[in-house]
């Protein structure tokens, strides 16, 4: 346990009081009373717990007996103050008497201060789910981070919850580990929580994987409530995605760049994509159609949840995603519409400041592999340091589609609601040149548009005709965001940014562009001529 390690090296370093961040507090008790039985514990050295319902604990008897003593949040420190002897006291949930209670911060300042001086060694361990400290204590006492359970200890926290069942008898190894990757990102008290349910449903019988999907149902649960992150189950393939033929290729390189032997050959391990364009264009459906691909577990943060909560929550929020993350990996962690997360950023001396920062650190300097996927609608309002190279391994710009493109497009939308024989039914060659700036998701929307006409029309199958019907009704959105458009095109041609496409896509006031839309009112465009490449 690292965190053990270094919370052994502050105590002999005679640093006096540490902050220790955990959600498994129990946890944390048994690997310090085990500690204590120890020869590497102090000769002498008692181990005493405090919280303000069960008052004083001893784990290991001290000098001085504390079993029939009461103290509130200043008395418990004025005791340890004037205790002879020495001891490491274990105070639980401190944190809520400092936030509220400025005289506690001064006087565990002093203590601080004093203890080191003492003749017997005496320790102060505040233990709590959060990692902020005051300001005014953050330079005097040094914070451990116990961090979730790794997979060694997940794996003997499954074997000891089956102990007493049937439910790991002739388990394979697979099975084993597919329940340890399941319950990864959960602390030691929600991973146990969620086996024993699993255990529950399967009635006697041995685990399988129906018992896994029931572990990441629980664990789909549990990270919503933490709040930034959620789990997201999609299992898709690249075939879900029409066109995008450049960064489909980009992605698929990279799928094997995160196995043992990439790692051998020298390949670092990839660090994330930004996709860049308006609305519609499949960023979204990208990030989860690459996670199913590669076989990995996406996480959607919450940028919404991050910001929310007390003064002082966002960085914590923040912080906890990232650990989370990290536990889990590899995984897919996709940032929805990450400028509107850190567009406050620039010039802000607050919060979305500071978490931007926090943010771009672990982006340039993680070693886990946990591969960003970051979409945005509007690159402008995005801070420039966010997209530079180090952060992203690459950003690329999800154009209108072309012409083949949207034919790929509507052939993928039309074989989901069960059409095959798409050649014999559509000429989806007249329906790509009447649909010229529609975006993916309009097509499929013009596809499910076709269908009602159709089903009220004695619930036949719709035909070409149907289509170009529903084309002529929509004005795309492209007609509102020729600007956006065209200066992200010459992000492209600046070498800023790489299409996703390969090619440039002709805007509707082109000159081969279908007449229909220049002559449309709506059309707002400015009338850049773009060639098609």
């Amino acid at each position: 346990m690292l965190w053990l390690d270094e919370l052994k090296l502050n105590i002999a370093a005679r640093v006096a009081v540490i902050h220790l961040v955990t959600i498994d507090e129990e946890d944390v008790l048994k690997a310090l009373s085990g500690w204590a039985q120890t020869n590497e514990w102090p000769s002498g050295m008692g181990l005493v717990t405090w919280d303000i319902g069960d008052q004083f604990r001893q784990l290991r008897e001290p000098a001085a007996t504390f079993s029939k003593i009461s103290a509130n949040p200043e008395t418990v420190l004025d005791i340890i103050d004037d205790y002879k002897g020495s001891a490491t006291f274990i105070l639980k949930d401190f944190q809520h008497f400092w936030e509220h209670n400025r005289k506690v911060s001064r006087m565990l300042r002093n203590l601080a201060s004093r203890l080191p001086f003492r003749d017997e060694a005496v320790n102060i361990i505040v233990t709590g789910t959060e990692g902020d400290l005051p300001a005014e204590l953050c330079h005097d006492i040094p914070t451990i981070d116990v961090g979730k359970p790794d997979s060694d200890r997940i794996m003997a926290l499954l074997e000891r919850e089956a102990r007493s069942t049937h439910a790991l008898e002739n388990a394979t190894y697979g099975l084993r580990e597919r329940m340890v990757e399941s319950a990864l990102g959960l602390s030691i008290v929600e991973a146990g929580r969620a086996f024993r349910k699993a255990i529950v449903l399967a009635g006697g019988q041995p685990l399988d994987e129906r018992s896994v999907r029931q572990v990441l149902d629980e664990k789909r649960h549990i990270i919503r409530e933490s709040g930034a992150l959620e789990l997201h189950p999609y299992t898709g393939s690249m075939n879900n995605v029409g066109g995008l033929g450049v960064l489909k290729q980009w992605l698929d390189q990279r799928q094997e760049a995160f196995s043992q032997e990439a790692r051998e050959y020298g390949l670092s391990t990839p660090k994330g994509v930004a996709l860049i364009g308006i609305p519609g264009t499949g960023k979204s459906l990208c990030a989860k159609v690459t996670a199913g691909h590669w076989g990995m577990t996406l996480l959607r943060m919450d940028v919404g949840a991050i910001f929310s909560g007390l003064l002082g929550s966002s960085e914590q929020n923040i912080r906890e995603a990232i650990r989370i993350a990290e536990v889990i990996a590899p995984c897919v962690l996709w940032v929805d519409e990450i400028e509107k997360a850190f567009a406050g950023s620039v010039g802000d001396s607050g919060t979305a400041s500071r978490v931007f920062a926090t943010f771009l650190t672990w982006m340039q300097e993680k070693t886990s592999p946990v591969f960003v996927f970051a979409t945005a609608n509007n690159v402008d309002r995005l801070p420039p340091e966010l997209l530079r190279k180090g952060r992203f391994d690459e950003v690329f710009f999800l154009d209108l589609p072309s012409h083949a493109e949207r034919i790929n497009i509507l052939e993928v939308h039309l074989k989901e609601r069960g059409y095959t024989m798409l050649s014999h039914y559509f000429d989806l060659n007249a329906v790509a040149s009447a649909t010229e700036g529609f975006v993916g998701a309009e097509l499929q929307a013009l596809v499910n548009d076709a269908m009602f006409p159709a089903f009220r029309d004695k619930r036949r199958e719709i035909e070409t005709e149907d289509l170009l019907k529903a084309a002529e009704s929509m004005v795309p959105l492209s007609a509102s965001h020729q600007q956006v458009i065209d200066g992200l095109r010459e992000m492209v041609s600046n070498g800023q940014v790489r299409s996703a496409s390969g090619e440039t896509t002709a805007s509707p006031t082109d000159k081969g562009a279908s007449k229909k839309y220049r002559e449309r009112p709506e059309w707002k465009g400015d009338g850049a001529e773009i060639t098609e490449s």
